[in-house]
């Protein structure tokens, strides 16, 4: 009997993403799209997976799939902070993710465009072209400065090797070093543990976000950690919204303690339009778009497929989640 499977797509963003599922799919499974305005139950009944864009999925849906017979629900994220990740696994289900690796290339690009945007002073140069001004404003270069990476994960190690090859040098914190030999292919000339986060802040120029949100990490950069960097230093944030005291970010690019700040990911997504954050001069954003690019959701598209076979085979999936962060 041919392996079941019901994809939930993520409303409003449903695309590349099902459509690259559905080619790496390639007609080997049996697949629907759930409805979301019909009863669940009937559309989960006999299926063994759900590909779940997003992570969103809502009790109702999880109750209906454990009752028709799912054994593996395939969250296509990487944080799964927004995750019931503790009721699926109470039903019983098995649950995996595409982490890191699959966006890991985007969010360190995206990085760059951040921290070039600051660099260059983008929003300034816009402002005064239009006003006919030229050769204003002076911008700074990359080559030379530190940068700081908060966790040294798949995206943290594709910007290391961005930033080396930019003539950065690059510093990191993350609780699970690398081999010294890797860290030497990845141009990090420093690494400590969590305990050298204050190390960090005090001495790199940029400061690069790179850890999930999690009760430990949740305003990890708070007021008291903003008040450590630089006067000059710049803080990008293309992980998770919460790991920021936004508050505090705020206060701090409006009294000048901290030159700027690129932001791709806030607390309450969408922001409110009169967020400061989106307001000020010298914050650049982007609307949660870091890691989602034609590449990651190719990619991501492939893990959940190779999943589908996993299952089908009686194989365990890969990148499984066995507990909550």
């Amino acid at each position: 009997m041919r392996v079941r499977v019901v994809y939930i797509k993520q409303l409003g963003n449903e695309e590349p993403w099902y459509s690259d599922f559905a080619t790496a799919l390639d007609g080997r499974f049996d697949h629907v799209v759930l409805d979301h305005d019909a009863p669940f139950e009937p559309q989960f009944a006999g299926a063994r997976i759900v590909v779940d864009q997003g992570g969103h999925a809502t009790h109702p849906m999880i109750d209906a799939g454990a009752a028709g017979g799912v054994e593996l629900w395939q969250c296509v994220t990487t944080g799964l902070d927004h995750t019931s990740v503790d009721y699926m696994l109470a039903k019983g289900l098995k649950v995996a993710n595409t982490p890191g690796q699959f966006s890991a290339i985007a969010l360190a690009e995206h990085v760059l465009l951040l921290m070039l945007s600051l660099a260059k002073n983008l929003h300034e140069s816009e402002r005064l072209l239009r006003q006919g001004i030229l050769y204003h404003p002076l911008g700074e270069e990359l080559a030379g400065t530190t940068l700081g990476l908060v966790g040294l994960g798949a995206s943290g190690k594709e910007l290391a090797r961005r930033a080396a090859a930019l003539d950065m040098r690059v510093i990191a914190v993350d609780p699970y070093p690398p081999t010294a030999a890797e860290l030497a292919t990845l141009g990090v000339s420093l690494l400590g543990g969590p305990e050298r986060l204050d190390d960090l802040l005090r001495e790199a120029d940029y400061v690069s976000l790179h850890l999930p949100l999690t009760a430990e990490t949740r305003n990890l950069i708070d007021g008291h950690k903003l008040a450590l960097m630089k006067p000059t230093a710049v803080l990008v944030n293309v992980a998770r919204g919460g790991i920021v005291d936004e508050k505090a970010l705020v206060e701090a690019l409006k009294s000048g303690r901290l030159r700027g700040a690129g932001v791709d990911v806030f607390t309450t997504e969408p922001p409110d339009a009169g967020d400061p954050l989106l307001n000020l001069p010298n914050v650049v954003t982007t609307p949660h778009t870091a890691g989602t690019t034609y590449g990651t959701s190719r990619r991501r598209a492939e893990a959940c497929v190779e999943n589908c076979e996993r299952i089908a085979a009686g194989l365990p999936p890969q990148h499984e989640v066995t507990s909550a962060a």
